[in-house]
């Protein structure tokens, strides 16, 4: 008898399964197979749910990626919800806040960039982790960073800090003035660091307000996205 009609309708069946099945398993996962001759789409051409680096080349923004995981310390899924990069996080907002607002709307007096890592330095939260501890307890007397400023033009610079933090004056000083606190040594880097050194891509002045706007932690009232809601437990079904 000869076989060979046999094993070429085997091998033929057999061919008709493989491909049904590939196609089944494509649209299962949400896709279509490709035809004849096509390439896999490139990942770049998958659909982004980026704002503010919108149409930058993807091995540019996984490079912008690598630089704020590493100026922060932390890890992708710090910002990111993994699997769904796409959701937005507080975190993801406030690292939109910071690049929108300080990166991209800032720069040194000199035109040089702003970066994360100017401030961060590895650090998530800087202004919790600088050497402030031992400020209580101190005492310098006089001005630091004010010093030799007119005594009218000081009240001045302090009502300024008060309406932009939406504070009072004991927010930062204690009955005596002279004593140091760690909210005092903040300001003081502040304005050393950030509205003495930077400048609005425009060129006008950076001061507290530009940031604080009448809140002493800003990113405290960000609008966060609302917490994922838990589904409703059903209702108890009473005896009969």
């Amino acid at each position: 008898m000869n076989r060979l009609p046999t094993l070429k309708l085997v091998v033929l069946l057999f061919s008709i399964v493989l491909a049904a099945t590939s196609v089944i398993h494509a649209k299962q996962a949400g896709g279509q197979p490709p035809a004849a001759g096509q390439a896999k789409p490139p990942e770049a051409a998958r659909p982004e749910t980026l704002q503010l680096l919108k149409g930058m080349p993807r091995p540019e923004i996984l490079k912008k990626m690598r630089e704020i995981s590493a100026a922060l310390g932390v890890d992708c899924n710090y910002c990111h919800n993994v699997p769904q990069f796409g959701q937005d996080t507080p975190n993801k907002l406030i690292a939109r806040m910071m690049l929108r607002d300080y990166e991209m709307g800032m720069k040194h007096k000199d035109g040089s960039a702003v970066s994360c890592n100017g401030c961060h330095k590895g650090r998530t939260t800087p202004l919790r982790t600088l050497a402030f501890e031992g400020a209580v307890g101190k005492k310098l007397t006089g001005l630091q960073v004010l010093k030799g400023m007119p005594e009218e033009r000081v009240t001045q610079v302090m009502v300024a800090f008060t309406k932009a933090l939406g504070v009072e004056c004991d927010y930062c000083h204690t009955d005596d003035f002279d004593a140091e606190t760690p909210r005092k040594q903040i300001a003081r880097y502040m304005m050393t660091e950030f509205s003495s050194k930077l400048v609005k891509q425009d060129g006008s002045a950076v001061n507290c307000n530009s940031c604080h706007q009448g809140h002493a932690r800003p990113l405290a009232v960000l609008p966060f996205p609302p917490p994922p809601q838990r589904p409703a437990a059903p209702p108890e079904k009473k005896p009969n």
